[in-house]
């Protein structure tokens, strides 16, 4: 799997595809943050589960995923995702620890999962789906929400709101344009 360039923004079948091949519920709770927050997987890694769950003991769950500034890239904003109903299905799903990192590692449980194991985990399904050739990496989740939310006529602040970029000059680089797309455009008018 290439990791050079950028990520592959992928689509909804795509993202059911690495589901369906040899998934674990905290790999598929990952991926939903992943894809439902647009947060980077050092942002996922590092939650700790009271940035999620209100009552992990019984699932209850916080109305927003808080990011504290200490995790994010640049350490100095916090942000808040609100929790959509797909992502709660997946929250609601996963089995908590009570306190600490919501994604400890298998052999470290004071730490946190490594980010190779993220990565390899998501490796592994990619080649499985027969997606193996594609640039499928931690930070497709990212690049494809934000695509999508352009693409659905989402504003640019509310975008930026939620994956929190600091300018809409960064958050436009992880918008891709869809050739037929272009194309459409280019059709639809009169010249």
């Amino acid at each position: 799997m290439s990791v050079g360039g950028q990520a592959k923004v992928l689509n909804a079948q795509e993202w059911s595809r690495l589901e369906k091949v040899g998934q674990s519920i905290t790999h598929q709770t990952i991926w939903s943050l992943l894809r439902f927050t647009g947060c980077r997987s050092q942002e996922a890694r590092l939650l700790q589960v009271e940035n999620v769950y209100v009552d992990p003991a019984n699932k209850v769950l916080r109305e927003m995923i808080f990011f504290p500034k200490e995790i994010r890239k640049g350490k100095k904003h916090s942000i808040s995702v609100p929790i959509t109903k797909k992502l709660r299905w997946y929250l609601e799903r996963y089995t908590p620890n009570d306190s600490g990192y919501l994604f400890p590692s298998p052999r470290k449980p004071n730490c946190p999962i490594s980010y190779e194991a993220i990565l390899k985990y998501l490796e592994n399904a990619a080649t499985k789906a027969g997606m193996g050739h594609e640039k499928i990496t931690t930070h497709s989740g990212r690049r494809s929400l934000v695509t999508i939310l352009h693409g659905s006529g989402t504003s640019l602040e509310t975008i930026r709101q939620i994956t929190g970029h600091r300018s809409l000059s960064n958050l436009q680089k992880y918008i891709e344009v869809p050739t037929n797309q272009v194309a459409s455009a280019i059709d639809n008018i009169a010249l």
